[in-house]
């Protein structure tokens, strides 16, 4: 294997695992949304407090959705500055 092929092979797989990591915190963002409105929505018919259950840990859902899509960036960012800096040496 020559070194162009070497380099194509590691830069497709380098852009594979961005696209993975970009697909998985989607996935991550809508069942910790859907896993916030179901345990909401039963706990609020065996409590009967219906629908601030819901709501409340639908709120929840989300933010722990959008912090996990906040970390993944910052590691993204993290990763791209290490390259840089070694292409720069």
């Amino acid at each position: 294997m020559s070194k162009r092929q070497v380099a194509r092979k590691s830069k497709t797989k380098k852009v594979f695992d961005q696209v993975s990591r970009y697909a998985s915190v989607g996935l991550e963002l809508g069942f910790s949304v859907a896993i916030g409105i179901v345990s909401g929505y039963y706990l609020d018919q065996w409590l009967g407090t219906s629908p601030w259950l819901t709501i409340f840990l639908l709120l929840c859902g989300v933010a722990a959705g959008f912090k996990r899509i906040y970390l993944v960036l910052k590691s993204l960012e993290r990763e791209q500055e290490i390259e840089e800096d070694e292409a720069d040496r």
